[in-house]
């Protein structure tokens, strides 16, 4: 998944299988397609579905993951309790977001579809 830097944010819709877990990959580029650096930044993904929210950040150790900051790419992981907060066929609104100190930029936003996954594991 790209969102572009330059182009304003990017939209995507993805799905998740309730119960299970969903990893997903996030590349920052410029609209050249050139991946941005994020030395010195820190990203946060946020999803809010009611009064359900989910929020991952590159500054908590485990949750969303910058390995090396300067191909501009971070890898979500949500856990089979987290998936499940999302109701079969409904949207979970999310967005990614680039910061650092005060500044804030939105890569990217969508909706995470829950679906299936009616037993628990």
């Amino acid at each position: 998944m790209i969102g572009s830097m330059s182009g304003g944010p990017a939209y995507y819709r993805d799905a998740a299988v309730r119960g299970n877990l969903f990893q997903r990959q996030y590349k920052c580029t410029t609209s050249d397609g050139v991946a941005v650096d994020l030395t010195g930044y820190n990203v946060r993904w946020r999803g809010v579905y009611g009064d359900h929210t989910i929020e991952k950040s590159t500054e908590v150790e485990g949750e969303l993951s910058m390995t090396t900051p300067t191909n501009g790419t971070v890898l979500l992981t949500l856990t089979p309790d987290e998936t499940r907060l999302i109701p079969n066929e409904e949207n979970m609104k999310y967005e990614l977001e680039i910061y650092s100190g005060a500044s804030q930029f939105t890569a990217l936003w969508g909706d995470l579809v829950g679906k299936g996954g009616v037993t628990r594991d």
